[in-house]
């Protein structure tokens, strides 16, 4: 079959409308993610203010400068990491290309898997009306951190410049293990008489897992500020 002049114009001009959108969906990702996790973080911050005790006012803000140093900034730049491999691994059948191919397209899926909970579980937080929902909020957060890494996460991990950098085994097994204990215990919290010592000792443990993300994040927090005030 032959393609006619008019019909490869059409075909050109979907390409070229395609590719613009996709484009447009890069761009808009960048500018949405920092926008929902700066706005979570706010509005844990004024819930704050609101606490009835001083566990959850000591997660919410813990959780707020989480949302807005850690969270916010890594996930961003690992889905524009997610993006730039998949779109430099072409799919192939077989070897080490075969290989990439993969872990590009595995690293693509657990991103999104992670913000989605993510996201999930700082809206949970934001609109829960007591102390249970705010610790169910937060033990969804950690949770996606664990999902994250079952999924494949570990193996899986491309650079900011989307390089295939697998990391390594024990050192993805060690943060899994304290991402799970910081939902188990949130979820402790949540089911714990408010005031008890087992409510405070495990909102205590969340805050300091949390307050930890936070410091852990402020590299790449101040990297990007100072990119944003260049």
């Amino acid at each position: 079959a032959f393609v006619t002049p008019n019909a490869y114009s059409n075909v050109h001009q979907r390409s070229k409308i395609s590719s613009s959108s996709r484009s447009l969906i890069v761009v808009e990702s960048a500018k949405i993610l920092p926008f929902a996790y700066t706005s979570a973080s706010a509005a844990l911050l004024i819930k704050a203010t609101m606490a009835t005790s001083k566990s959850e006012m000591a997660v919410l803000l813990a959780t707020s400068t989480l949302s807005l140093v850690n969270l916010g900034p890594r996930d961003n730049a690992q889905l524009a990491s997610a993006k730039k491999a998949f779109k430099n691994t072409p799919p192939a059948s077989s070897g080490k290309a075969k290989q990439q191919r993969q872990a590009a397209k595995t690293w693509r899926s657990v991103v999104r898997i992670k913000i989605i909970g993510q996201l999930a579980g700082l809206l949970r937080m934001t609109c829960a009306k007591g102390t249970k929902g705010v610790m169910r909020g937060a033990a969804i957060i950690m949770a996606a951190n664990v999902a994250f890494f079952l999924c494949g996460g570990g193996p899986s991990k491309h650079d900011d410049d989307g390089n295939w950098v697998p990391m390594p085994s024990n050192v993805s097994s060690a943060v899994t293990t304290i991402d799970a204990i910081l939902s188990a215990s949130a979820l402790l919290a949540a089911s714990s008489p408010v005031g008890s010592m087992r409510h405070a000792v495990s909102a205590g443990i969340f805050t300091a897992g949390a307050v930890m993300g936070t410091f852990e994040g402020l590299p790449k927090f101040l990297e990007s500020m100072g990119r944003l005030f260049k």
